[in-house]
């Protein structure tokens, strides 16, 4: 039985610069491109986008060509609700995705953060081998200038990635959607609303110390890309 790696990106929001958001492209692209690359045959690929209306507003011509017609759900720019919590934008892209999916066909569902490089296939040979309901992380820190962040380790588990049971994660959906449509949505970050789920559930899982991913914060320096934004989870 396959499975689905479902990736969220947003391209073009509107509160950032066209430089910015140019720059976004480039690096969505480096990202997809080499996700494909690591990403093992028992998966199928979904890219979820909630910043354009039109796969024709991509102006990366090398990132819309990387994306087939079935690779690519675009849920428009009035789904974009994550200008301030980001995570709530890709909760709501989760429940759009998963209707619009025939997820019988999937055994487990990996939720993933595209603006990611992915080193290695590990987490996803992890997904295959899966045995439990769910495949969960909280990995640290570790930046190439040789800074070092242990993160929250309490109340809340990394999103970045994550695998369920594709039922499951229907269930997290589900779960999640209530929490957008509350009035104290901006309470709560998404990776709350994920260990919420899965205690107040009693969901099995396994465990994952790193990802093996590499990631960019742009934040930490004016969304410039710099050695001292990349670290490794």
């Amino acid at each position: 039985m396959k499975h689905l790696a479902l990736g969220f990106c947003s391209l073009r929001p509107i509160q950032l610069s066209d430089e910015v958001n140019d720059a976004r492209e480039n690096e969505y692209f480096i990202c997809i491109q080499q996700l494909k690359r690591v990403l093992p045959e028992s998966f199928d690929l979904l890219i979820c986008e909630n910043t354009i209306n039109d796969p024709e507003e991509i102006r990366n011509n090398d990132l819309r060509k990387l994306l087939s017609e079935s690779e690519m759900c675009v849920t428009g720019n009035v789904g974009n609700i994550g200008t301030k919590n980001k995570g709530m934008g890709e909760l709501l892209m989760l429940k759009t995705a998963l209707m619009e999916t025939d997820i019988d066909s999937y055994k487990n569902i990996s939720y993933i953060t595209s603006r990611r490089f992915f080193t290695c296939p590990y987490v996803f040979d992890k997904t295959e081998r899966l045995e439990k309901s769910a495949l969960l992380s909280n990995p640290d820190f570790a930046f190439l200038n040789g800074k070092f962040i242990e993160t929250n380790k309490y109340g809340a588990y990394n999103d970045m990635f994550f695998s369920m049971n594709a039922s499951v994660m229907l269930n997290y959906a589900n779960y999640a959607f209530k929490h957008i449509e509350s009035d104290h949505s901006q309470l709560l970050g998404s990776e709350q609303i994920l260990y919420n789920f899965i205690e107040d559930n009693n969901i099995d899982y396994e465990w994952l110390n790193w990802l093996g991913i590499v990631r960019n914060d742009w934040e930490r320096n004016n969304k410039i890309l710099d050695v001292n934004n990349l670290h490794i989870c």
